[in-house]
């Protein structure tokens, strides 16, 4: 199954990630980059942060308001346990473990401004969809330093 390309204004939105390690590192990263207001939900946190934490374990009540939320967890009950909850509150779930889980996938981005760069490969292949990216990147940043010459 294809995913619908999607481009939602998260700004300022209630973000929650769950978890602690470098998977939630990265989510919580992108969804910062587009101006979201990130929570992340971890007992111990693996890396340094600059967002809000909340160290505990994860409970329904701490995602009540969210608009988009990210289970990064190591523990697949957890995860599934989060999944069902978004979706059974509409609020939008991406389940790092889980495609079939997820009400949305990442896809590999690249910002410039206010143009946005995403490639997906349905969850399938994460490393062609940043090789693909990466491609379009290089294209479009010689592209542009063409025109500025000019």
């Amino acid at each position: 199954m294809a995913y619908f390309p999607m481009f939602v204004n998260i700004e300022n939105k209630k973000a929650y990630v769950i978890g602690g390690g470098a998977v939630a590192k990265r989510k919580a990263d992108v969804l910062v980059k587009f101006g979201a207001d990130v929570t992340i939900i971890a007992r111990e946190i693996k890396f340094s942060s600059e967002h809000n934490v909340i160290k505990d374990i994860y409970k329904d009540e701490y995602i009540a308001d969210a608009f988009i939320v990210v289970a990064a967890t190591d523990d697949r009950n957890v995860n599934r346990h989060i999944s069902q909850y978004c979706i059974k509150n509409g609020i939008y779930v991406n389940v790092a473990d889980s495609k079939a889980d997820s009400t949305f996938i990442f896809g590999a981005n690249a910002v410039d401004e206010n143009i946005v760069i995403s490639v997906s490969t349905s969850g399938e292949s994460p490393s062609l969809a940043k090789k693909l990216r990466d491609r379009i990147l290089e294209n479009y940043d010689r592209n542009k330093n063409r025109n500025e010459e000019k």
